[in-house]
């Protein structure tokens, strides 16, 4: 193609003004081609060669979607039948490029990214070999992998290389994308190719590329929103079309398409520049009662990137801005983090920019700011005035980045020459493709800050937890350091990328798509889908770009911590041993050291312990991404599973953590438009503007200057005198134990208040940045699809602080119902929560006098100066102090009010499920008594259920200590709602016994007496924890029977699940080790044969036989072994269309040689298998964490739609006051339309679905009725082969179930070499056994067979045609006792067959033979006369004929007889039922275990004397019977007035 192209360019420059324009040398090298050549003709040619299909318009992808829509309800938004098409959730050993990662060490996707770092650095041939080379070795692999996004990259670095463009081999590759790779360009390809051409002053080509762009069914709007093209690019191209409208008229047509999408493109730009949107929804601007509105701030889409409408400067607002700001001055914590936090935010406050162009700014100038302030620092270095208020520890950080700049260029340099000399340094040249592309000065800052937070957050953790695997005394571990700077250092590369990859025009779009979602159209499905499909196309999936092979990224974080150890020097004082003079010399800021720990030996990076103490002074436990803070702007919405949010970040919207098969769904569904619910909901979400509470805060600033501590703000000093050492310390051990839980204590409350400051002068910092800016917090989900804010210091799920300073941007009429709902809401948050409505209104009007004191003076004076005699505020002492303040400040100015119901209200109002878990649970089992526990059910005041099962433990309890239960006796009277509230909470959510344990523990450590001291012993606190999980266990088995039988039927699903594989991987297995037995058998052989003629095999001779023995064979062992391991996950569709995979594997161990030194890292890519206990155990929660968050979901877009502004956290629900009652209509329409869907069924089907072809290994116990004796039947030569054939099939089952129960480690399986011996193989049963049966079935036979005596108790007849059997399931004792009476029953029908058909035989052959003896005698008779008659020849004759017939008849007699045999035996197995299909019965052997203790004890209480033959075998895999459900309607829920409350 790219000859004809060229040809094509050569007649087109012979005649037209604006000829090709290139270099001389570039000219010279085309070929000469004929002249006489039309375009028209070339251009048909180019046509005929590369034939693509039309691109599909926009219409018939909408009517293609109809197709897809069967599967969701558009009215509810739920999946109404999730079996349907499900995602299917593919085996980590069905990835195609996993032959490339068991030979290299990197997947597909890591080498691609390795081949565009080469492009990015300007190595074009080293990235074309490498792609060559892939797709030759994997090219089925690499169809799935490089798609038109990997061939655009390669095009992009041809077009863009330097010191010339590669124009020829771009269109080489061009030609090549179809022909040779199968790739159809898309309308990026053509983008990058025309903007590429027109740089180079190729117009003609590029013109002609336009041509073939329109003719592959590509637009020209679609181009300009290429991320390929910038703005100068865009103008380029618009340049050149007014070029051909002027000088060409046979191509003007082509042009003014050009200029029309451009003119299109640009009237949008036009329309988002006006300051004022007039939505239904923005209630924002149609309300001038905001917290925001007194300063008259401008909207948030009034500029975008300084090219979209004016950038006028808002002078005299700032300066009222910058007024109010000197007003809430706060006195900082000096630290580092918070130091940095400001210098990023002060663009919030100081700068022109607006809208979208502040919030891209805020997104993207996180290091630069920190780098442009160290460099500050730098050049004021000396001058003591510059620097006072800079603290010591940043101009001890500062003095670092020259030198370690200067070191990263070095190895920039050195990374280049390896790269130049190939083979000459490998391993510097693989990571230094990607180490050169960020800035070395960029890198340094990166490697300072986050070697700094990593080190200071050290500090904190081994405080806080104890338990905490990357802890040490002195450092933090060497991996954990590495992950995190290499990833710091990804993302900056990342980002930087990013800012390339935009235009004006895109982010109009990204605007107009807001636009849409703010006015509620983009909740149309209709519309998501196509705005969707439309981002899908105009970017590609680029993922691969960023998939840096792991040893890679943690070479290069190794390489920069070791420079850093080697520039970062500390200031240390010594005393000169000769002078006895103080001296100060510089000293290794880090070090590298190892730590031994529990048997295994760590390399951690331990900070000076001069830097250490600088940590405690000057703290940036803190520092954190400023990049993730609230946004001023709406987020992006979520068309695709990666394009929402921030504005400038394409993350997923899914926290994934390495789950490579969690993203592998999730872009399936995302590209099967399964996800428009869900992202639907998080636009929802994220659509809530908040504002700050100026009142709050005021109030927030005033405690924090003061220094004191005050509703959960720390003081800024504490002075706590450390416990001193009892006398008796070592000799009582109790003594001791309570010295060291004291001296621990005092250790946290020192360390930790420090950086409990600092987190809150964190949050108090974004605060008052945004104090006069709308916030946005832009939502993400967990795999299991809950929602979280993505910034994450700051939003409305953290602590009472963040709550109490946010208020919603909006205010709205309070009304009378408003008005009820923020008295409730107040004595909510002072604990009356418990109390019905009506006592809760009663409540806050006893206390109205202290609410309104507490809204007119928050923080006393008497109280900040500390005065002892000064009245403690009513609010400090609530359960949420300061939202209880933020609601007594509203309750004050609504009831202070003219009209209080015309009060316009910011507040947010909560609506709070009762244990939303047990909720779940009680809706799905229909349990009356459980929905009655927790608020289902209409009641006159709520239930708690805390309470409840406090009040049972407490009955326990009292039981107990009548009889002296010591346990008992020291918790009676003691235990609190608060000691069982968290156990009870996440009892549901499969917590364990170890767990509850823990979380008891930490309450009762708690517990104070009257004199203030502690209430329990430190050493009994673990035993007493203990106890009272074991007695919350029991209670709510007690009160929720139907929430744990639903629990357990999901927890041995899923324990089925993670130890089944699917039959083709078990068959393939069996066909492996059969065929391996042959080979091995042939080898033998041949070695035989070849010693028995005196020779020796040759090396082909035996690969030809055992090819596994060649080549590859340590690798194809390794797949081998990974193919017999446990790999299938948990996988199930949730409501909203999610599918979810629980992630939980045993990753096995990469080791990554390093500078530092070995690094051993989990290694995500390789196949791993599956935690069969943690897959169990985590069913459950999750499952229910995913209802949860289908209901949130649900109900946030209802919301949305109804005008509600809606917030949620979890199962909390916020809006304003007077949307209450609407909102908690929705919560319950939501909720019952969530449960009628039948979910248990539903998830049943899905799974069986699913899992159709799986099999699961069992270890059973097949019983085998002695009460029969199998008869004796003689077998031919072709049964025997038959039978042994298939008795080796199941030797060889019995082997591969064992061998894959013990690698799933199934806690219910016990294998032991005992019970292996005869576990493939049923034992024979003794003689002693059958010899006496066998007498009683000759005893009985001669009777008759109403007499026939029973040979045990409960053995007897049964009527085998009118049976009905026993489900062993259901009654086990009884379906055994059946089959004995089954087996008792066939043995003496057979027996009584036989003898019947022994008679009968006996009769008939003694009749058959009379009657045959009979016939021949009167034949002997009929032949004598007749001969003694007769005197001729013929007569003689005849007679003899005669005598043939009568022989003939006697063969007919008999004949005769025969039938009349068959008919008797016909009817005597008729009489007799000797044969009766019926399934074994098989009990899994956990069971007999659980159940009975063993087998013996089984056989004695059942009353059974059969025996049980183990079995191991592959079964398919079956999931049990549901549990019942009650009688309880789910829709009473609607009428139920605390169902949220």
């Amino acid at each position: 193609m790219s000859q004809l192209l060229l040809r094509a360019v050569r007649s087109f420059s012979m005649h037209r003004p604006y000829a090709l324009r290139q270099s001389h040398a570039l000219m010279s090298s085309l070929p000469r081609l004929p002249t006489h050549s039309s375009l028209r003709t070339q251009l048909a040619d180019i046509a005929h060669k590369r034939q693509f299909s039309e691109k599909p318009t926009l219409r018939s992808a909408q009517a293609a979607m109809t197709k897809d829509d069967a599967y969701v309800d558009e009215e509810s938004l739920l999946l109404i039948n999730p079996d349907h098409d499900l995602v299917s959730a593919q085996l980590p050993m069905d990835d195609k490029g996993l032959a490339h990662y068991m030979h290299t060490g990197r997947t597909l996707t890591e080498q691609l990214s390795i081949m565009y770092a080469c492009l990015s650095n300007g190595n074009i041939d080293s990235a074309q070999r490498m792609f060559s080379g892939l797709f030759r070795l994997y090219p089925d692999a690499m169809r799935d992998v490089a798609d038109a996004t990997v061939h655009n990259e390669i095009i992009y670095g041809l077009l863009n290389a330097r010191p010339q463009p590669m124009t020829m081999d771009a269109l080489r590759w061009y030609d090549k994308m179809d022909r040779q790779y199968g790739t159809r360009p898309n309308h990026n390809t053509f983008a990058i190719m025309i903007s590429g051409f027109i740089n180079c002053e190729m117009h003609n080509v590029a013109l002609i590329l336009m041509k073939e762009m329109l003719r592959c069914g590509y637009s020209f709007h679609s181009m300009i929103l290429s991320p390929h093209l910038s703005d100068t690019d865009i103008d380029s191209i618009k340049r050149l079309a007014h070029e051909i409208t002027v000088n060409d008229s046979e191509n003007s047509e082509i042009a003014t398409k050009v200029l029309q999408a451009v003119s299109e493109a640009e009237m949008t730009l036009s329309e988002l520049s006006p300051a004022k949107k007039d939505g239904p929804n923005d209630h924002a601007v149609a309300s001038k009662s905001s917290v925001l509105d007194q300063f008259d701030i401008p909207n948030d889409d009034t500029t975008l990137l300084g090219k979209i409408g004016s950038t006028t400067t808002k002078a005299e607002k700032t300066a009222a801005i910058k007024e109010e700001l000197k007003a809430t001055e706060l006195v900082s914590t000096n630290v580092r983090g918070i130091k940095q936090l400001k210098h990023t935010l002060k663009s919030l406050y100081e700068d022109d920019l607006e809208g979208y162009n502040l919030q891209i700014r805020i997104e993207r100038d996180t290091y630069d700011a920190a780098l442009t302030r160290y460099r500050e620092i730098n050049e004021q270095r000396g001058d003591p005035l510059l620097l006072g208020n800079t603290s010591e520890l940043r101009r001890l950080s500062a003095s670092w980045l020259p030198q370690l700049e200067s070191m990263i260029e070095e190895e920039q340099e050195r990374c280049r020459q390896a790269i130049e000399n190939r083979g000459a340094d490998r391993m510097r040249a693989q990571y230094g493709q990607f180490f050169q592309m960020l800035d070395s000065s960029k890198i340094a800052i990166i490697t300072i800050l986050e070697t700094l937070r990593v080190q200071a957050n050290v500090m904190k953790t081994k405080i806080e937890s104890t338990a905490a695997p990357h802890v040490s005394q002195r450092g933090v571990k060497t991996m954990q350091a590495v992950v995190a700077l290499s990833n710091a250092v990804h993302s900056e590369i990342r980002m930087e990328r990013m800012k390339k990859r935009n235009n004006r025009h895109i982010f109009g779009r990204n605007v107009n798509v807001a636009k849409l979602a703010s006015s509620g159209k983009l909740f149309n499905m209709a519309i998501r889908r196509a705005k969707a499909k439309e981002v899908r196309e105009s970017t590609g999936d680029v993922s691969w770009i960023d998939n840096w092979d792991t040893a890679v990224r943690t070479r290069i974080g190794s390489l920069l911590i070791s420079m850093l150890i080697e520039a970062a020097r500390v200031p240390e004082k010594f005393v000169d041993p000769k002078t006895e003079a103080i001296s100060e010399r510089m000293v290794p800021a880090f070090s590298h050291e190892y730590l031994f720990e529990k048997g295994r030996r760590y390399g951690i990076i331990a900070a000076h312990p001069i830097l250490r103490d600088m940590f405690t002074k000057d703290s940036i436990v803190s520092i954190m991404t400023p990049r993730y803070l609230p946004m001023l702007v709406p987020p992006r919405p979520w068309l695709t599973y990666n394009s929402g949010g921030y504005l400038t970040k394409d993350e997923p919207c899914m926290r994934l953590k390495e789950n490579k098969e969690q993203l592998r769904l999730l872009v399936q569904a995302s590209n099967e438009d399964r996800l428009c619910t869900l992202l639907s909901g998080l636009d929802a979400l994220g659509q809530t503007r908040w504002a700050i509470n100026h009142a709050v805060f005021a109030a927030v600033t005033k405690v924090w200057n003061s220094g004191i501590e005050l509703a959960e703000i720390p003081a800024s000093h504490i002075d706590i005198p450390e416990p001193e050492k009892p006398a008796n310390f070592d000799t009582d051990k109790k003594a001791k134990a309570e010295y060291f839980f004291k001296k621990n204590e005092w250790k946290n409350k020192r360390v930790n208040q420090h950086s409990m400051r600092c987190d809150c002068n964190y949050k108090v910092e974004i605060a008052k940045a945004f104090l006069n800016h709308p916030m946005y917090f832009p939502h993400n989900i967990d795999f299991r699809g809950r929602a979280y804010p993505i910034p994450p210091h700051f939003n409305h799920l953290g602590n009472d602080l963040c709550r109490g300073l946010l208020v919603f941007h909006e205010g709205r009429p309070l009304t009378e119902r408003g008005l009820f709902w923020l008295k409730i809401h107040l004595a909510n948050l002072v604990g009356k929560d418990k109390l019905s409505h009506q006592e809760r209104l009663e409540f806050v009007e006893a206390h109205e006098k202290e609410i309104m004191a507490a809204a007119d003076n928050p923080v006393p004076d008497s109280l900040i100066n500390g005065d002892p005699n000064a009245p403690r505020p009513w609010w400090v002492d609530s359960e949420n102090p300061w939202q209880t303040l933020a609601a007594c400040i509203e309750y004050t100015a609504a009831v202070r009010s003219p009209n209080p119901a015309e009060y316009v209200s910011h507040l947010h109002i909560h609506q709070d499920g009762t244990c939303n878990g047990l909720q779940h649970y009680a809706a799905m089992g229909r349990d009356t008594k459980g929905a009655k526990e927790v608020n289902l059910v209409p009641s006159d005041r709520p239930q708690d259920v805390y309470s409840g099962i406090l009040d049972v433990i407490i009955r326990l309890i009292d039981e107990d200590c009548k009889n002296g239960v010591q346990q008992a006796l020291a918790l009676q009277n003691k235990l609190t709602r608060k000691i069982v509230k968290q156990t009870v909470m996440t009892n549901v959510y499969g917590v364990t016994l170890i767990g509850a344990k823990e979380q008891i523990a930490a309450r009762l450590r708690e517990v104070k007496d009257d004199n203030g001291n502690l209430a329990f012993e430190v050493l009994e606190v673990n035993n007493l924890a203990m106890y009272v999980a074991k007695k919350i266990f029991e209670s709510l088995g007690e009160m929720f029977t139907q929430a744990q039988q639903i629990q357990n039927w999901l927890n041995e699903s899923a324990r089925r699940i993670a130890k089944s594989m699917p039959a083709s991987a078990l068959l393939e297995w069996k066909q492996r080790i059969v065929s391996d037995k042959e080979a091995k058998e042939k080898l033998d052989a041949a070695k035989r044969k070849a010693k028995q003629e005196g020779g020796v095999l040759d090396i082909d001779t035996i690969l030809e036989i055992r090819p596994d023995l060649g080549p590859g064979s340590r690798r194809r062992k390794r797949m081998d072994k990974l193919s017999t391991k446990p790999m299938a996950t948990v996988t199930w569709t949730t409501p909203v269309g999610l599918t979810v995979t629980q992630p939980y594997r045993k990753y096995s161990q990469r080791l990554v040689n390093t500078q530092l030194q070995s690094i051993s890292l989990y290694d995500t890519h390789m196949p791993s298998p599956v935690n069969s206990q943690k897959q169990k155990t985590a069913f459950p929660p999750n499952f229910v964490h995913s209802l949860d968050a289908s209901h949130m979901v649900l109900s946030a877009i209802e919301c949305k739609i109804a005008g509600l502004v809606f917030a949620s956290v979890h199962d909390s629900y916020w809006t304003h006051a007077c949307d209450v009652d609407r909102m908690n209509e929705i919560l319950r329409d939501q909720f019952v339309k969530l449960h009628e869907l039948d979910i248990m069924e539903n998830l049943k089907s899905e799974l069986e679905q699913r899992y159709a072809d799986y099999k699961m290994p069992t270890d059973t116990l097949e019983y085998i009725s002695t009460s029969s004796v199998k008869m004796a039947k003689k077998k031919t030569k072709s049964a025997k082969k038959a039978e042994e054939c298939l008795e080796d099939e199941q030797l060889i089952e019995s082997s591969l179930a064992k061998i894959h129960l013990l690698r799933c480690e199934d806690e219910d399986v016990v294998l032991d070499q005992s019970d292996l011996k005869s576990a493939s193989a049923e034992t024979s049963v003794p003689e002693t056994e059958n010899s006496g049966f066998k007498a009683a079935l000759a005893s009985a036979s001669e009777h008759k067979a109403t007499d026939l005596p029973s040979t045990n108790g409960h053995v007897k007849l049964v009527d085998l045609r009118n049976i009905k059997l026993i489900d062993p399931k259901e009654d086990l004792a009884g379906a055994l006792k059946q089959e004995d009476c089954i087996a008792y029953t066939l043995s003496i029908n057979a027996v009584n067959e036989r003898k019947e058909r022994a008679a009968v035989a006996s009769e008939y052959r003694t009749k058959i033979a009379d009657a045959k003896k009979k016939a021949k005698e009167m034949i002997k008779r009929k032949k004598a006369k007749t001969v003694a008659k007769s005197q001729t020849k013929p007569e003689t004759d005849k007679a003899a004929e005669n005598a043939e017939g009568e022989d003939e008849n006697v063969e007919i007699i008999a004949q005769g007889l025969e039938h009349e045999r068959r008919i008797k035996f016909a009817e005597i197995e008729a009489k007799f039922v000797t044969v009766f299909a019926r399934k074994p019965i098989m009990v899994p052997r956990s069971q007999v275990l659980n159940t009975y203790g063993d087998v013996d004890n089984m056989r004695r209480q059942t009353g059974v004397s059969g025996r049980f033959a183990r079995r191991l075998m592959w079964v398919d895999i079956e999931f049990g019977a549901l549990p019942k459900q009650g009688d309880f309607d789910i829709k009473e829920v609607r009428n139920s007035p605390y169902f949220f409350s």
